[in-house]
């Protein structure tokens, strides 16, 4: 029987999914707040298996759309 080996995690920079807990750590918010926001279609996420999982680039999309300019 052979073993499947996840990839190593990307983080941000690569185009990998996260969980729920890591897109929380990177983003700084609850994981509820995370859930809030993928509830309200904030933060994009797909189902794989009953798991939820945010892509690296909706993150950092979300990140973006976020910046607020100094003045």
């Amino acid at each position: 029987m052979s073993t499947v080996t996840a990839p190593a995690a990307t983080g941000l920079n690569g185009d990998g999914l996260l969980t729920v807990n890591e897109a929380a750590g990177y983003l700084a918010l609850s994981r509820s707040k995370v859930y809030e926001m993928m509830n309200d279609g904030e933060l994009l996420w797909v189902k794989l298996g009953g798991n939820r999982r945010i892509r690296a680039s909706d993150v950092r999309a979300l990140i973006e759309r976020s910046l607020v300019g100094a003045k």
